[in-house]
């Protein structure tokens, strides 16, 4: 039947309301402004005895980052920060999915639960499962002593039945109406595959169902000061740490991409756990995320900015002689990036369709802006890789590049963007995500040539004033 959690709607229009009226006088946890004068943000109140440690279990090619936005409107509704939490694996290969698909990471699992409600002095869990990781959830739960450890289990667009495995309680969620677990399912038609999993709307059908309450707000609520940022910095798709690398944290001008200052704000040597942080970061700036790899090309990453603390940042770079690598064409002349959003990349949706739209003003020569979006696309892809490519060097084709469009959820378009070492100009990236072109996302980098720099843009899978 379908879940009536995402359509009871007046507490969240009002939600909406009072996160648009308060942001300017709200702190990061949403206590009031210093002046006591005006009033903290109305909270759910949810059942002391509902809040559990919450993890998230990823799909193929994925990693905690497809749940970064729900853990910050988790928090922006008075969750613990602390209590959403991602039991991430290796989907590097056949072998690693089939180990996902037939039960193997059970124990692997169990024993990041265990760990959790040790730390948190938890009896209990709740699993939010994606794709691939309904699979994995499903098997631990048909095992009864470990069902036992989960209060709830939340399938988005996975695996299907009649009955909630292991008996337990669940919910599913789904783009298609012709598929269900259990009997309490809600559906997002409108939505595809990796955005049901990141969309405001499931976010409030899974915190309905987790927590009995319905949610105030489906919006972040900004920090008035500094975020807490940290994270993993890991190799793709294996989500294992980028050990011996380190990462040096820049605040960049917004406009160019360019340094300001003459140090990183932080650094951080990078273990085989990827993990890195805490550091302070303003809400409000533009940051330059860099990963030096030994021996290897420099990684730059740029996302927009983090307007509430998170503690789930990924940082996907590649392993050494890895066919993305090889796969990517570099010279001296041509800048190589990789543009990724958790949420699909739409070319086939008539008006609906995302606008992407990249250009090159520099000393090395300018390139008007193109649009990469394009049919062929489809709607499936997350990750976008962009650059010149060796048929047609120097020129800008438009056309599909070869290997990436037969990986999971990624695409390649040949696209000429003139670089330098030092750079000389800034590459534009216009996002407008499905066609929304008052609303759009910006990010302006420098031109690093691909001979020795890889470039990384991370857009936001939601928009917000």
């Amino acid at each position: 039947m379908r879940s009536t959690a995402y359509l009871r709607g007046a507490g969240l229009i009002l939600g909406l309301g009072m996160a648009t009226l308060l942001a300017g006088c709200l702190s990061g946890s949403g206590s009031s402004s210093g002046s006591g004068l005006l009033p903290g943000p109305s909270m759910p109140d949810i059942p002391e005895e509902r809040v559990l440690p919450l993890i998230f279990v990823h799909g193929t090619a994925g990693s905690a980052s497809q749940y970064q936005t729900q853990a910050m409107r988790f928090s922006s509704n008075g969750y613990p920060d602390d209590h959403v939490l991602a039991f991430e694996y290796s989907t590097a290969g056949i072998g690693e999915v089939t180990r996902a698909l037939t039960g193997e990471l059970s124990p692997d699992l169990d024993a990041f639960i265990d760990q959790v409600l040790s730390d948190l002095d938890a009896d209990q869990v709740y699993l939010a499962c994606h794709s691939l990781g309904t699979a994995v959830c499903g098997y631990y739960l048909t095992d009864p002593a470990r069902a036992a450890k989960v209060a709830g289990y939340v399938a988005i667009d996975g695996a299907t039945g009649e009955n909630c495995p292991g008996n337990s309680n669940c919910m599913g969620i789904f783009v298609s109406e012709e598929r269900s677990l259990g009997s309490n399912n809600a559906y997002f038609p409108d939505e595809t595959h990796v955005q049901v999993a990141t969309s405001e709307a499931s976010f409030a059908a899974q915190f309905e169902f987790f927590t009995g309450v319905e949610p105030e707000r489906v919006r972040i609520l900004p920090a008035r000061g500094d975020v807490n940022i940290s994270g993993r910095a890991v190799y793709f798709p294996a989500n294992s740490g980028a050990a011996g690398t380190e990462l040096q944290i820049w605040e960049v001008d917004a406009d160019t991409g360019e340094r300001l200052g003459d140090s990183s704000l932080a650094n951080f040597n990078i273990g085989t756990d990827g993990r890195w942080g805490p550091v302070r970061l303003d809400p409000e700036a533009h940051y330059e995320f860099l990963l030096l790899r030994p021996g290897r090309a420099d990684h730059h990453f740029y996302r927009q900015p983090l307007i509430r603390d998170s503690h789930l940042v990924r940082l996907n770079t590649s392993p050494a002689g890895s066919e993305i690598e090889l796969n990517t064409h570099v010279s001296d002349d041509h800048a190589a990036l990789v543009i990724s959003r958790d949420m699909e990349w739409w070319g086939d949706r008539g008006a609906d369709n995302d606008v992407l739209e990249i250009s090159t003003t520099s000393a090395s020569g300018d390139q008007a802006a193109v649009d990469i979006i394009s049919s062929a696309m489809g709607s499936a892809n997350i990750g976008i890789h962009v650059h010149d490519d060796e048929a047609t060097p120097l020129l800008t084709s438009g056309e599909p590049l070869p290997y990436f469009p037969d990986q999971p959820f990624q695409w390649g378009v040949d696209v000429y963007m003139p670089a330098a070492e030092p750079p000389d100009g800034t590459i534009s990236i216009v996002s407008s995500p499905r066609g929304d072109t008052a609303n759009q996302q910006i990010l302006n980098v420098p031109n690093w040539a691909s001979s020795g720099h890889r470039i990384s843009l991370i857009f936001n899978d939601y928009q917000q004033d």
